[in-house]
């Protein structure tokens, strides 16, 4: 009956999310020659006032195993609504923004600029629980039957404790769509517990059952890790 009772909930919320977007997030994969250069031209934009008027959470990420993937860092701005999305796409033209181009194009590549919608969110918000994130890229075919295997999935792991940061399931919806359709992704502390996880995960019967719900559903693309180097919120 929990079981029944939880997957009538987690249709709900699925079906809702459809409807009204849970925020969005904007990811720029790039190939930085300078890191050091670089991450401080972003320190000096996000405490100018520019920064301090952006409405969104901004975070550097370096990509610890990325596959083929040339992309050493990504910049992730997370977003609560559409009208912060369209306000900050504004901001973009900015003289200081611009400025901020200018100074760093020489040391960087653009490999992806993406838009995802956050169709489910959760777990712990803290920077502790945070230092790492890893990321699975995949194609669906069928959103909403996936969406709630992995509610289910996630719901058995956070009661386990397996999950230790935050998670959450996107969908792409403005880049190359050709690539992958979704993603998902869980955080933890550090690369050990990152792993531990994975581990647990991997092991569990819980994994076993959602692999087979998702069978002929999902197609896994790649895996990558991700260090959190310093995070921006207003």
């Amino acid at each position: 009956m929990k079981k029944i009772i939880f997957s009538l909930f987690t249709l709900f919320i699925i079906s809702s999310q459809s409807i009204v977007a849970a925020g969005y997030i904007a990811i720029y994969s790039l190939n930085v020659s300078d890191p050091a250069s670089y991450s401080k031209s972003l320190d000096d934009l996000m405490n100018s006032d520019w920064g301090k008027s952006f409405p969104a959470t901004v975070s550097l990420h370096q990509y610890v195993f990325n596959g083929y993937d040339d992309a050493t860092h990504a910049v992730v701005l997370d977003y609560d609504d559409a009208e912060s999305l369209g306000v900050a796409t504004e901001l973009f033209n900015d003289p200081q923004f611009i400025m901020h181009l200018s100074e760093t194009s020489s040391m960087l590549t653009n490999v992806e600029e993406s838009l995802h919608m956050k169709l489910i969110s959760g777990g712990s918000t803290e920077p502790e629980n945070n230092g790492f994130n890893t990321v699975y890229r995949m194609k669906v075919n069928d959103p909403s039957s996936y969406a709630m295997a992995y509610t289910e999935l996630i719901a058995e792991l956070e009661e386990a404790g397996d999950i230790i940061g935050t998670y959450g399931l996107r969908q792409n919806i403005g880049g190359d769509v050709n690539y992958y359709s979704h993603y998902a992704y869980t955080s933890a502390g550090s690369m050990s517990q990152a792993m531990e996880s994975a581990e647990n995960l991997y092991a569990s019967e819980d994994f076993a059952e959602f692999s087979e719900k998702v069978s002929g559903n999902r197609e896994l693309i790649s895996i990558s890790v991700l260090s959190n180097i310093i995070s921006y919120s207003n």
